[in-house]
């Protein structure tokens, strides 16, 4: 990796290190519900165009 690479990770990092036990406090109920589902969505969209997609066989 280059060295703006590893700048860019940092960053995001201190930004998830500000942002993510904010989040969590404020919506500790629904949290793990709302990552699986993003979570399920995702991998969905990756297996639709690895199926489907430019380099599907």
């Amino acid at each position: 990796m280059r060295e703006t690479d590893w700048m860019s990770l940092a960053a995001l990092l201190m930004i998830a290190v500000l942002v993510v036990p904010a989040a969590l406090r404020r919506n500790r109920g629904v949290v793990l519900r709302n990552a699986a589902l993003w979570l399920a969505l995702i991998v969905a969209l990756v297996w639709v165009y690895d199926r489907f997609g430019p380099f599907g066989n």
